[in-house]
């Protein structure tokens, strides 16, 4: 038996658009990839029509699809938490309320990722990272498009590509280099096991708290560490590389998971692995509205 759905990842500067099926187990199948010169940024500057008619423009091609969309946000607050253990998804968005009251000036203004922490332990309680991110350019673009199409996931790209996890033997290591904050994520079976997120002023100090982590860590000089972001460009690595004396590549599919036809479009791009793995994540999860990670 074969479903289906949409994906759309949206970056600061550009947007990705996929259609993605599984076929039993874990094969799947890219139908359709699409990238648009659009993003954040359209939001932000007062064109966001411009950028939703666009996207409306592609979806409509497939107007009874579900769609599961991520939205890169300005910046993250991250909360490492204890939560009683076989929670209810209604109860983990009761905690996550009472956590931002407590942790954040305007919560009303915010929304949360919620994912697995550290090692995970039969016990009374498990250890949670909640992402707290703005929530106004997100609640727009869901908005839109739940006018017209069952949303079943709606959130950042963080638990998508920590999904992303569970096709590898190793750990996986993604590093973030945007405009206002630095992200470093080391994850392995859909947990997060490090986390670090600082915000940043210009690329000088993205630049310097970037080495200074990698440098800091041992443990990445021995898994390979994937780069993305607004700043991750030819300059930014090269740099990154010679002080740090580590490899780094760009984001990428793990190639242990299986699609069928990975030759048949472009999906090298950070944007279409993001819009990748939104597909996955919703197509393992088709079943329920995603709103955390186990």
């Amino acid at each position: 038996m074969s479903t289906s759905l949409i994906a759309c990842a949206i970056d600061q500067k550009e947007c990705a658009i996929v259609r993605m099926t599984k076929s039993g187990g874990n094969l799947y199948n890219l139908i359709e990839s699409k990238t648009l010169p659009l993003g954040i940024h359209n939001l932000a500057s007062g064109k966001e029509k411009r950028l939703l008619k666009k996207l409306d423009h592609h979806l409509n091609e497939w107007p009874d699809e579900e769609l599961a969309l991520c939205v890169g946000p300005e910046n993250y607050h991250p909360l490492p938490v204890s939560f009683p253990a076989n929670t209810s998804a209604e109860k983990y968005r009761e905690y996550c309320r009472i956590e931002a009251q407590y942790f954040l000036s305007k919560p009303e203004a915010y929304d949360c990722d919620c994912a697995g922490y550290g090692m995970k332990q039969n016990g009374l309680h498990e250890k949670k990272m909640l992402l707290f991110y703005p929530a106004a350019a997100i609640r727009r673009v869901s908005e839109h498009f739940a006018d017209s199409r069952r949303l079943i996931f709606s959130g950042t790209p963080q638990l998508p590509l920590l999904h992303l996890s569970r096709f590898t033997a190793e750990k996986q290591v993604i590093l973030e280099i945007e405009s206002n904050y630095l992200l470093l994520t080391e994850s392995k079976e859909g947990r997060i096991e490090q986390f670090s997120c600082r915000e940043t002023k210009n690329r000088k100090e993205s630049e310097y708290f970037t080495i200074k982590e990698l440098v800091e860590n041992p443990l990445f000089r021995e898994t390979e560490v994937q780069l993305t972001g607004t700043l991750a460009d030819k300059a930014m690595t090269r740099l990154i590389q010679k002080e740090s004396s580590m490899t780094l590549k760009p984001l990428s599919i793990p190639p242990s998971l299986s699609i069928s036809n990975p030759d048949k479009f472009p999906i090298s791009s950070g944007v279409t692995v993001k819009a990748i793995s939104t597909a996955v994540m919703a197509l393992n999860e088709q079943k329920r509205f995603i709103l955390f990670s186990d």
